[in-house]
């Protein structure tokens, strides 16, 4: 698929979603049918947050399942606020492209849309499995 059919893609998962974990998990589930393996990760934004990444993260990079394992991390922003942020894991055949980093940007701006559609005062943990 070319990076624009992504980019419409992951648009109509976020507008045809009803939360935030479901469309975590269609988005994980088209990057992993894309490039082989994905792990996608909601983090809010708090002042009392861990900043270590959970082990899921730490398990995804050090397995030996695909040869190029990238993490890519993307702000959540809300206004002028960061209200989290969005922990990407991809696991290719190939060698990664910037490609990975602006679809993970693009993920990050649709599912911040769809918190504000929502409404939702505050974003929660969430991980796709």
């Amino acid at each position: 698929m070319k990076e624009k059919e992504l980019f419409r893609e992951i648009v109509r998962i976020a507008h045809d979603a009803d939360g935030l974990t479901p469309a975590l998990a269609r988005i994980q589930s088209l990057l992993a049918s894309e490039w082989g393996k994905a792990l996608l990760i909601i983090r809010p934004a708090s002042p009392a947050a861990v900043t270590s990444l959970p082990p899921a993260v730490s398990n995804f990079l050090d397995s030996r399942d695909f040869p190029f394992r990238g993490l890519y991390i993307a702000p959540l922003l809300s206004g002028t606020e960061t209200a989290g942020t969005l922990v990407a894991c991809i696991g290719t055949w190939n060698a990664p492209t910037d490609t990975l980093r602006r679809i993970t940007n693009f993920a990050s701006q649709q599912l911040i849309d769809l918190a504000r559609r929502l409404a939702l005062p505050r974003l929660e943990y969430a991980e796709a499995l």
